[in-house]
C-alpha cells in the first residue's frame, strides 16, 4: 500500500490538470531530462516532444560548439547517422506512391550467390531480411558479381526474405534505387520531394544545406573533437557526387543525413499520422501504415522470416508495454532518435552528442528508452516509471 502511495505521489508531482487533457508539468520534466542529459555524459543535445501534429515540450542542452557557446535550439543540424535510413526510406516509398516502386520486384544484379534463382527485393531489403550481411561493405559500391557462394562478403546462408539481420549496406541500396528510378541524384530527389515541400533544413552532404549556420560540430564520446561543423562542408565538399549513378551509389541513404531537430520532428510527424505535415502531404497514409506494417504478415509478401522492422522503421516495446516506431542512430559520440506512436501521433526526437557509450549494441540505448518511458504518460495517460536507468 505504502508502494503504491509513493507511486501515485511521484506520478502528481510529474503530472499537471490543464485544460484540454494531462500534460507534464515544465519544471518537473525539465528536472527529468536535465538528469538524464546529466547522466548520458554528452556535450549536448536536446529533446522534442509533440502529439497531433503540436509541439507538446522541448529541452536544449549545450552548445552546438563549446567554442562559440551558441545553444543548441530546434534549428540546430546534426548528421543523424542511421535515422537517414528511415527518412530515405521516405523518398522510396514517394516513388511507391506513383506506382514506380515494385517492392517485391528483384532488385537488378543483385542475387545470393547461394540462392541465385531468388530475387532480392525492395521489401526484403527495407525489412532487414534480403540476406545480406551486417558486415557487407557499403562505403564503396558492393561486387554483386563474381561473387561464388564461399567466398561471399555480401551474402549469409539464409534464404533471401527468411532470415533477419541488421545490414548498413541494406540502407545503402535505397540511394541505388532511387537514382535508378528517378533518374535524379538521390539528394536532388530527396530535396525536391521531401524536404523541400516540408521546409525542412536538411541534405545528405553538408556543403548541400541550404543552411549550415547552426552545424552542430561531432564530439567522441569522451567529449574530445570529432570533427567540427567546417571539416563537416569541406569533407562533403570533397567526397560527395551529386549525380545520378545507381551503380556506384550505395551510401549515402544509410547514414549521411543532415537535418534541423525541428525537421525530424516534422518527418515523425507525418509517420506518425497520415503521411502530412503542417497541411503538406508528401506520403499517402497507406504508405506510412505500410512502413510500420510487419511485412511477412502481409499476403503476397516476398517476406517470410520475422524482422522488428516494417520498411526501415524499427518496433519497439517499451517497460510499460507500449509499442513505438521509428529508427535510432549511433555514430562515434553521437546517440539520435526519432520513435512516435501513431494512435496518439506523439512524436519524441531525441540526440545526445558525445555521450557515454553511443555504440554499445544494437538495442535501443537506455537513454532513449528514458526518453520514450516518460513520453508514456502523454500516450496512455498511465502511471509510468520516472527514473533515468543506468547503462
Amino acid at each position: 500500500m505504502k508502494r503504491w502511495i509513493a507511486r501515485a505521489l511521484t506520478l502528481l508531482f510529474f503530472l499537471a490538470a490543464a485544460p484540454g487533457g494531462l500534460c507534464f508539468s515544465t519544471p518537473a520534466a525539465d528536472a527529468y531530462f536535465a538528469r538524464l542529459f546529466d547522466k548520458s555524459g554528452a556535450v549536448n543535445g536536446a529533446v522534442l516532444i509533440s502529439q497531433g501534429g503540436e509541439r507538446i515540450y522541448e529541452s536544449y542542452y549545450g552548445a552546438e560548439d563549446r567554442r562559440t557557446k551558441v545553444p543548441v535550439s530546434e534549428n540546430t543540424v546534426y548528421k543523424v547517422a542511421s535515422v537517414s535510413k528511415m527518412v530515405s526510406a521516405m523518398g522510396v516509398m514517394r516513388l511507391y506512391d506513383a506506382g514506380l516502386a515494385d517492392l517485391d520486384a528483384g532488385l537488378p544484379g543483385i542475387r545470393n550467390p547461394r540462392y541465385p534463382d531468388v530475387p532480392v527485393t525492395l521489401r526484403q531489403v527495407m525489412s532487414h531480411t534480403s540476406s545480406i550481411l551486417s558486415a557487407a561493405p557499403y562505403l564503396t559500391p558492393p561486387e554483386w558479381s563474381g561473387q561464388d557462394a564461399a567466398g561471399s562478403n555480401c551474402f549469409s546462408r539464409y534464404q533471401p526474405g527468411a532470415h533477419y539481420e541488421y545490414a548498413n549496406l541494406n540502407g545503402g541500396i535505397l540511394c541505388s534505387v532511387i537514382e535508378r528510378v528517378s533518374g535524379q541524384s538521390f539528394n536532388t530527389f530527396m530535396a525536391e520531394n521531401i524536404f523541400g515541400p516540408l521546409g525542412i533544413n536538411a541534405a545528405y552532404a553538408a556543403h548541400l544545406l541550404r543552411d549550415s549556420t547552426h552545424l552542430a560540430t561531432a564530439y567522441y564520446s569522451d567529449n574530445s573533437v570529432f570533427r567540427r561543423a567546417s571539416q563537416y562542408i569541406e569533407i562533403d565538399a570533397e567526397a560527395y557526387e551529386d549525380t545520378c549513378d545507381p551503380d556506384r551509389h550505395y551510401h549515402a541513404s544509410a547514414s549521411s543525413l543532415y537535418i534541423s531537430l525541428s525537421g525530424l520532428e516534422k518527418l515523425g510527424r507525418a509517420l506518425a499520422g497520415d503521411g502530412s505535415a503542417d497541411g503538406v502531404r508528401v506520403l499517402s497514409g497507406q504508405a506510412v501504415r505500410l512502413m510500420r506494417m510487419d511485412q511477412a504478415a502481409l499476403p503476397g509478401s516476398s517476406v517470410t522470416g520475422s524482422s522488428p522492422y516494417g520498411l526501415c522503421v524499427n518496433r519497439f516495446t517499451d517497460s510499460d508495454g507500449i509499442t513505438w516506431y521509428g529508427h535510432q542512430g549511433r555514430w562515434e559520440g553521437l546517440l539520435t532518435d526519432l520513435f512516435f506512436e501513431p494512435v496518439t501521433q506523439t512524436v519524441v526526437v531525441l540526440v545526445l552528442d558525445g555521450t557515454k557509450a553511443a555504440n554499445n549494441g544494437q538495442g535501443i540505448h537506455p537513454r532513449a528508452e528514458d526518453a520514450l518511458t516518460f513520453a508514456d504518460a502523454w500516450v496512455h495517460e498511465a502511471e509510468t516509471n520516472y527514473v533515468v536507468k543506468d547503462d
